[in-house]
């Protein structure tokens, strides 16, 4: 069977802290802008958050998590789930129902996933009870965050069910759980961490635990735009982009994870896809193929959880000549300057146009942070966009960016116009190196206006760089810089089941994990 991939975010928090009002319709439509399909994690436990203003002087000084009460929970998932209902559009932009179970917090905290609308939420402590209560609907329970502290929010391997937890979300806002020393560490949530031995990924594949990986973004709220770049994002291998189709890749465990970039897979083991359990009485034929969107720095092959093959990339590939038609990715990223706390900035809108003297353009992959992005068009020849950008503090990231793939010659034009500002240059000159886009008459501008500032008084130019808007045109890649493959026979004798699975870096830093395939010896 043929297989599309499709991208979307199973780990969407809403209704938390003391967000009782959310519109989910326009949740909805930020989510539909840029995935394909979306299932919300309805926050079941209340927050109590410390407020001088609403408590007593001396009363606690931090958070306390606790259920919510059932009234509460019945209203907002009857509204979850209507809204779910009203934007499910098989073909388009596919919705499930779903919610955050955290339980008494020592099974692991778990996003309950339902197939229809319908079921409850339930409101049990222990997760065999919610295993239970589970079995009665098509439902999954996915374990994220998994490398805490086991029983202290940390995954308990030992009470898991492969076939209500088919996956687990590996990466996202809290960092990595593949190992508990792994490149992104469990840093960002202060009061939850470290991560530990115990309930990483590798423990349970060890284990001998069959459960696929993902990645998605824990984000909090409904003013933040699902599936936010560089916190994790799912892949999905159907045939269709309907929720029965969807529905049977989750359960056969055809799932995958990126941190952010849509690097698309390619493994099989003797011709079968990700996610499967198999036999085999002679030699597993590896294959490994990657489409990236920056160039691929290396590919990992692990048996075990022990890596016996490696593709290194990084400055292999070849520079197509002049004269031979090639495809290329330009990566336009925005959102660079002045912070909220410096100068009165508001939303800065970036207007943007690319044109080719021969060419087409195929795609555009959208990087995005922040919602409000689009319009983006593709005529042939010309391509155009619109993105938006609003800092809010020095700490968060801001910048969104877009990919463009397009076929030409290295000789060919390539013309980029970005608010007003044009860089022109043959498609090998764009591969030469990046570049920068920077506004200084419209800094000195608004400096003046808003602060006096004049020329006459600022003794270095950096002032205006620092303050002006900046625009990125990352270096431009050929083909064969974000493509490649790593074929591998095994050919030791097994003697029981082996689990493979594969890593995937990019020289951006963002990464891929697929779900593993599962050999065992015989017909």
């Amino acid at each position: 069977m043929s297989y599309q991939i499709y991208w979307g975010e199973t780990h969407h928090n809403l209704y938390v802290l003391e967000e009782t009002e959310v519109d989910l319709d326009r949740v909805c439509r930020a989510a539909r802008s840029h995935l394909d399909f979306i299932s919300f994690a309805y926050y079941t436990p209340r927050l109590f958050r410390y407020k001088p203003e609403l408590n007593p002087p001396g009363k606690y000084g931090f958070r306390l998590e606790a259920w919510k009460p059932a009234e509460r929970i019945a209203r907002e998932w009857a509204e979850v789930q209507a809204a779910t209902r009203r934007h499910n559009d098989d073909g388009a932009f596919v919705t499930f129902p779903g919610y955050e179970w955290q339980g008494d917090s020592t099974s692991g905290d778990h996003n309950v996933i339902y197939r229809t609308e319908g079921a409850p939420v339930y409101r049990v402590d222990k997760l065999p009870e919610l295993y239970a209560h589970l079995r009665r609907h098509q439902a999954l329970a996915i374990p994220h965050h998994t490398a805490y502290r086991v029983g202290m929010r940390g995954k308990n391997w030992a009470l898991h069910d492969e076939t209500l937890s088919p996956f687990v979300e590996i990466y996202s806002v809290h960092g990595c759980s593949e190992t508990d020393e792994a490149w992104v560490g469990m840093w960002h949530n202060h009061h939850m961490g470290p991560a530990v031995t115990g309930g990483t990924y590798q423990d349970a594949l060890l284990a001998g635990l069959h459960v696929g990986a993902i990645c998605s973004t824990d984000s909090f709220g409904s003013h933040l735009l699902s599936g936010m770049y560089g916190h994790g994002l799912m892949a999905a291998l159907a045939p269709a982009l309907t929720r029965a189709d969807l529905w049977d890749s989750f359960t056969a465990r055809r799932v995958y994870g990126v941190t952010g970039d849509r690097i698309e897979l390619d493994f099989t083991v003797n011709d079968v896809v990700l996610g499967s359990r198999m036999r085999s009485t002679g030699p597993r034929r590896v294959h490994v193929g990657v489409r990236g969107l920056d160039a691929i720095d290396r590919i990992e092959l692990l048996r075990d959880e022990r890596v016996i093959a490696t593709h290194n990339h990084q400055g292999t590939w070849e520079q197509p000549s002049a004269g031979t038609r090639s495809r290329f990715c330009l990566r336009i990223e925005v959102g660079w300057g002045p912070t909220a706390t410096e100068i009165e900035v508001g939303e800065h809108v970036w207007e943007g146009e690319l044109i080719l003297s021969a060419g087409r353009f195929l795609r555009c992959v959208p990087c995005w942070r922040t919602p409000g992005q689009g319009p983006i068009t593709l005529a042939h020849d010309r391509a155009s966009f619109v993105m938006r950008t609003q800092p809010d503090s020095i700490e968060a990231p801001w910048q969104n960016a877009n990919v463009f793939e397009f076929e030409a010659d290295p000789g060919d034009t390539l013309c980029v116009r970005l608010n007003g500002h044009e860089e022109t240059g043959t498609v090998a000159d764009f591969m030469a190196g990046s570049r920068v886009i920077w506004y200084r008459d419209e800094s000195v501008a608004r400096l003046r206006e808003l602060r006096g500032l004049t020329p006459a008084e600022c003794d270095r130019d950096d002032t205006y760089y620092h303050m002006s808007y900046k625009a990125k045109l990352h270096r431009t890649l050929p083909q064969t810089a974000y493509t490649a493959a790593l074929a591998f026979v095994d050919d030791a004798p097994l003697t029981r089941e082996v689990c493979y699975r594969v890593r995937v870096e990019q020289r951006n830093g963002q990464r891929a994990w697929s779900s593993p395939i599962w050999v065992a010896p015989g017909a």
